[in-house]
C-alpha cells in the first residue's frame, strides 16, 4: 500500500500543460520535439529561443532609452511648475506599482521555496527507503554469511564423530549441506540486492539539493528586496524633488530593469523546461537523473507498472526461498543432532544458527516493504505534485512579476530621466540676485512695521507718488505770490535732482500718497541707502526718475 493519505495517481497540472503547449522552435523557425530532453542540443536550442524573447525586448528597451537620452539630454528649456508636479506624481504612482510587483515576486519566491521543501521532504522519504534496502540487505548478508560461518564449522566438526546409526547421520549431513548451500544463496541474493544501490546516495543528493534551494531562495529574496529598495528610494526622491538623488536612482532603476529582464529570460526557459518534465516526471527522472541505476528499475519503482518483474523483486524472492530452506534444514539438525551426538558445542552452534536465521527473516520482512513499488510511487507522486503544481505556479508567478517589474522600471527610467533633465536650480530672470526691499542687513537699520492693506490690493509705485506730489505742489504754489512760486519751483527741481523726495509732507496730498506714507510707517525719506552704493528694491525706478524731468 502507499503512504497514508497520499494518492498514487498523477496527472500534469493545467499550467504545466499550458506552458508545454508553447511552440518549441529552432533557429530556422521549425517546430521540434517538445519532450523533455536536457541532453539534446536541439531541445536546449528551443528553450534558448523561448528565453531570448525577454532578452530581445531588453535590447529594444535599452536602444529606445539611449535614443531618448541622446535627444533630450541637451534640452534645458524651462518647464512650468505644473508639468514638473505631474512628473513627480507619475513617478510616485509608478514607484508604488513597482513595489506591488516586487511584492508579488517575493511571494512567488517564498512559495517556490515551500514547494521545493515539500519535494525535498518526499525525496528524503525515498532516500529512507533506499537506505532501508541497503541496511537490511547488509544484515541479511551478514546473518547468512560471516556470522553463520563459525557455527557451521562447529556443527560440521560435531557431525564427524562416529555413530552407529548411519541412516540418521546421512540425513543430518544432507541437512547440513542444504543449510550451507541455501545460506550461500541467501548471501548472494542479499549482495545482488545491495550492489545496484551501492552507488546511489540519495541522502547526499538531497542535502546538496537543500543547500542549492536555500541559496536560490536567499538570492531571490535579496534580488527582489533590492528592487523594492530602489522603488521606495525613487518614491522618496520624487517627493523631495532632488536632482542628485533622481540621477543616482535613475542609474539604479536602469540596473534593476536589466536584472528584471535577464531574470525573466531565465525564468521563462526554466518554466517551460519544468512544464515539459512535468508531463511525465517518472520518465524524465529515469532517463536523465544522475542515479546510475538501470532505467527499467527506476521506471518500475516510480511508475509502478507491473508489466514485467523487477530485478530487485526477483532477488528478494530468491533470498526468501533460500532463508526458508535454511530454516527447514536447521529444524532437521536441531531435532536429530542432539540425539546422535553428545557434543557440548553442538547446542550453542545450533542456537547461533537459529538466531541468525531469525534475524535474516526479519530483514526479509523489512525488505519486502521497502522494495514494494507502491510505497516508492506514493512518495514520488508527493514530490512531483509539490514541484509541478505549487512549484511551477510559484515559478510562473515570479516570471510574471519580473516582466511587469521590467515594464514598470522602463517607465520609471523614462519619467525619472525626464524629471532630472527639467528640474533645474532656480535662477532669476535678469541673471543677477535681487536685493531685498529696504534690506535689514546693516546694523543701524530698523525693522519696518507691517504695511496696512491698500484699497485696491496693490501699493502705489514710486513714480505715481512723485507725480501726485508734484500736482499737490502746483496747486499749493498757485495760491502763493509769484516770487514764492518761482522759489518753490526751483526747490522742487533741486529736490528731484538730488534723488530724495519726502512723502507725506503735504497735508492735502492725494489719498494714494497718504497710503504710501502709511505703508512706510509714517514719514520716511526714500533715497540712497547705505548699501555700498546700491539701491534698494526700488532702485530701478529711482534711476529712471533721476534721468527724466517732469518739467
Amino acid at each position: 500500500m502507499g503512504a497514508a493519505g497520499v494518492s498514487d495517481e498523477y496527472s500534469p497540472p493545467r499550467l504545466a500543460r499550458l506552458l508545454h503547449a508553447l511552440p518549441h522552435i529552432n533557429v530556422t523557425l521549425h517546430r521540434v520535439n517538445d519532450t523533455f530532453a536536457p541532453n539534446s542540443p536541439i531541445y536546449l536550442e528551443s528553450l534558448g529561443i523561448l528565453g531570448s524573447i525577454p532578452g530581445a525586448w531588453l535590447i529594444l528597451t535599452l536602444t529606445v532609452l539611449l535614443i531618448y537620452l541622446l535627444t533630450r539630454c541637451c534640452d534645458r528649456k524651462q518647464r512650468p511648475p505644473r508639468s514638473i508636479t505631474a512628473l513627480k506624481i507619475t513617478l510616485m504612482i509608478l514607484s508604488v506599482l513597482c513595489c506591488g510587483a516586487i511584492g508579488v515576486g517575493l511571494f512567488g519566491n517564498d512559495d517556490l521555496h515551500n514547494a521545493m521543501l515539500q519535494s525535498i521532504q518526499a525525496g528524503n522519504q525515498l532516500a529512507a527507503l533506499v537506505n532501508t534496502v541497503k541496511n537490511q540487505s547488509s544484515i541479511l548478508e551478514e546473518a547468512m554469511g560471516s556470522r553463520a560461518r563459525a557455527p557451521l564449522a562447529r556443527l560440521a566438526d560435531a557431525l564427524d564423530a562416529p555413530v552407529a546409526n548411519q541412516t540418521a547421520l546421512g540425513t543430518l549431513l544432507r541437512a547440513l549441506s542444504a543449510l550451507r548451500n541455501n545460506a550461500s544463496a541467501a548471501v548472494s541474493a542479499a549482495d545482488n540486492l545491495r550492489r545496484p544501490l551501492a552507488a546511489l546516495n540519495l541522502d547526499v543528493f538531497m542535502k546538496r539539493l537543500w543547500v542549492w534551494e536555500a541559496a536560490r531562495w536567499a538570492g531571490g529574496m535579496a534580488g527582489w528586496c533590492c528592487g523594492g529598495a530602489v522603488c521606495v528610494a525613487l518614491l522618496a526622491a520624487a517627493a523631495r524633488r532632488s536632482r542628485r538623488a533622481l540621477l543616482l536612482l535613475c542609474v539604479c532603476a536602469l540596473g534593476a530593469l536589466v536584472a528584471c529582464w535577464a531574470a525573466g529570460a531565465a525564468l521563462a526557459a526554466g518554466a517551460v523546461a519544468a512544464a515539459d518534465a512535468c508531463q511525465d516526471p517518472a520518465r524524465a527522472l529515469a532517463l536523465h537523473a544522475p542515479h546510475g541505476l538501470p532505467v527499467d528499475m527506476v521506471h518500475y519503482y516510480l511508475s509502478c507498472k507491473v508489466s514485467r518483474e523487477n530485478v530487485l523483486t526477483a532477488e528478494l524472492r530468491n533470498a526468501q526461498r533460500a532463508v526458508v530452506a535454511v530454516r527447514q534444514a536447521l529444524a532437521v539438525l536441531s531435532r536429530g543432532a542432539p540425539q546422535l551426538f553428545n557434543d557440548p558445542g553442538l547446542q550453542p552452534a545450533l542456537g547461533a544458527l537459529g538466531a541468525g536465521t531469525g534475524e535474516a527473516e526479519r530483514a526479509l520482512v523489512s525488505l519486502s516493504g521497502a522494495l514494494e513499488c507502491r510505497m516508492a510511487r506514493a512518495y514520488f507522486v508527493a514530490a512531483a505534485r509539490a514541484a509541478c503544481d505549487g512549484g511551477l505556479q510559484a515559478l510562473s508567478l515570479q516570471l510574471l512579476a519580473a516582466i511587469v517589474a521590467g515594464f514598470l522600471f522602463t517607465a520609471i527610467v523614462l519619467v525619472d530621466s525626464h524629471a532630472w533633465i527639467y528640474i533645474n536650480p532656480k535662477r532669476s530672470v535678469s541673471g543677477e540676485e535681487q536685493a531685498p526691499f529696504l534690506s535689514t542687513g546693516s546694523a543701524g537699520s530698523r525693522t519696518l512695521p507691517r504695511p496696512a492693506p491698500f484699497p485696491n490690493g496693490k501699493p502705489p509705485s514710486y513714480s505715481a507718488a512723485v507725480q501726485l506730489m508734484d500736482l499737490a505742489d502746483r496747486d499749493r504754489e498757485r495760491e502763493r505770490p509769484s516770487d514764492e512760486y518761482a522759489h518753490g519751483r526751483a526747490a522742487v527741481g533741486r529736490s528731484r535732482m538730488s534723488g530724495s523726495a519726502t512723502l507725506g509732507r503735504a497735508a492735502g496730498a492725494a489719498p494714494a500718497l497718504g497710503a504710501l506714507g502709511g505703508a512706510l510707517g509714517g514719514s520716511h525719506t526714500l533715497g540712497r541707502a547705505p548699501h555700498n552704493g546700491k539701491y534698494a528694491t526700488l532702485s530701478k525706478q529711482c534711476k529712471t526718475l533721476e534721468s527724466n524731468d517732469f518739467y
